[in-house]
């Protein structure tokens, strides 16, 4: 198996193994278990699929004493699910030697022993005879609402510790939790809350409760988290899929742990399609797929495509020309072409683009770009009142007479196979404080072949 993601990626209550990795995790853990042990209540918030019943797993597998994990996904009441998960056989096992102590106080002596009568018969047939507190939760003597609820776990708590965690607590639980919080139990309470249920609590006293020991997971992973999921679920292909995930984390295409894992479960199994188990053949498909080949052509094209985008909004950004294809200008006694050429009315606009598999710091055509002072166009000079470097490379000096754009790699590529938001995105900074969006456009001219400057 080249991938070990499961086909489930959300944990549910009885997953069998819950897997917890990523230093932000086992520290939230950590906190997690500080807040059962000195009985506090805790929230832990986050949206679904971003490890919230994965905390409170490992915690439970992690906590002594009994504890009672509820999960409300699908229930509207508390105690409906409480009483559902109240193990009769364990609560006998645990006030059993409490019983055991007072056999003659309720009424089991010698000579009932001598007739056969087992004791655990004979309990049976005491319940709701003696108020003893032991008794009562032998024989779960309590009302199933949430009344019941408090009074059994404050005689639970005579004979062990009771820890309670509630998972995906909505608004409409937030009453009843309230009651818990305030009803003096001492236990401690730990709850998970989707993000959308905690924003819709108006109450400023549980708003206060909640916030007291609250633990937020909503875009909390670091580099380091993101790495070691990758790395935990699929080892094999770690370094391919780590900058790759990253920079859709860092981009927002992927928000929650769960989306991780979906992805590069996507991935994988589209391209074992044709890789079949071929670890290196589905490697080579996935670097194909997100990295660039050549360099020069693709600039070339993602060239053409903000062209193109320009093109198709200059009406909008005010833009009364766009060269369709590269310019070619001259500066310092040398020429260049050009990849974008635009006008706004007499100001000219020029800029490249400039993706790069190394990391050179310096690069000639740049270096002319930034000394391009006018551009000829259909026999006028036209100041150039714009020059801007869109590139991948963080190492790439462009001078202080250029706009330098910088973009991922993944980006790029993404652009480049169709992802017209992210292109949106890119070309923006062109026009932040170089625009007049009240100056009316004219209609775009037609390019006219062999211009020179």
């Amino acid at each position: 198996m080249i991938c070990n993601v499961p086909k489930l990626t959300v944990t549910t209550w009885n997953s069998m193994q819950v897997v917890l990795v990523g230093p932000t995790y086992r520290r939230y853990l950590e906190k997690t278990l500080e807040a059962i042990k000195r009985k506090e209540i805790a929230s832990i918030i986050g949206q679904p699929g971003m490890g919230k019943t994965t905390i409170l797993k490992k915690a439970q597998a992690q906590s002594s004493g009994m504890t009672f994990f509820l999960d409300l996904s699908s229930r509207n009441d508390i105690e409906e699910e409480f009483w559902d998960k109240v193990d009769r056989t364990k609560i006998r096992e645990i006030v059993r030697s409490s019983l055991n102590s007072k056999k003659a106080k309720l009424g089991y002596n010698f000579l009932k022993r001598i007739m056969g009568i087992k004791f655990e018969s004979w309990l049976s047939q005491a319940c709701g005879k003696y108020e003893e507190v032991d008794l009562r939760l032998y024989c779960l003597d309590y009302q199933r609402n949430f009344d019941g609820v408090l009074r059994f776990i404050s005689d639970l708590k005579n004979f062990t510790d009771v820890n309670l965690m509630i998972d995906e607590v909505r608004d409409s639980h937030i009453p009843k939790i309230h009651r818990l919080i305030n009803s003096g139990l001492g236990i401690p309470v730990i709850m998970a809350i989707p993000t959308d249920s905690y924003s819709k609590v108006t109450d400023l006293a549980i708003r206060r409760r909640l916030d007291e020991s609250r633990i937020s997971l909503d875009s909390m992973l670091t580099a380091e988290d993101i790495r070691e999921i990758v790395d935990v679920y699929c080892h094999n292909l770690v370094e391919e899929f780590f900058p790759i995930v990253l920079s859709l984390w860092n981009g927002g295409e992927l928000n929650t742990v769960s989306s991780i894992l979906q992805y590069m479960k996507s991935q994988v199994e589209s391209f074992q399609k044709e890789c079949g188990e071929d670890l290196e053949c589905v490697r080579e498909r996935i670097k194909s797929s997100h990295s660039l080949n050549d360099p020069e052509g693709k600039s070339r094209d993602l060239e053409k495509q903000i062209r193109d985008l320009i093109a198709s909004e200059a009406k909008e950004l005010g833009i009364t020309y766009v060269h369709s294809r590269g310019k070619r200008v001259e500066a310092n006694g040398k020429s260049l072409v050009v990849g974008i050429f635009f006008l706004r009315g007499e100001e000219a606009f020029l800029g490249e683009v400039k993706l790069m598999n190394d990391d050179r710091e310096e690069d000639e055509e740049v270096s002319l770009l930034s000394e391009v002072k006018f551009v000829e166009h259909e026999r006028r000079k036209c100041n150039v009142s714009g020059r801007f470097v869109i590139t991948n490379s963080s190492r790439l000096n462009v001078g202080n007479h250029i706009r330098k754009i910088e973009i991922t790699t993944l980006e790029a590529v993404r652009v480049l196979h169709g992802d017209s938001e992210i292109l949106r995105e890119v070309i923006r900074p062109i026009f932040e404080g170089t625009l007049d969006e009240d100056r009316p456009a004219e209609n775009l001219a037609s390019p006219e072949a062999g211009e020179k400057v």
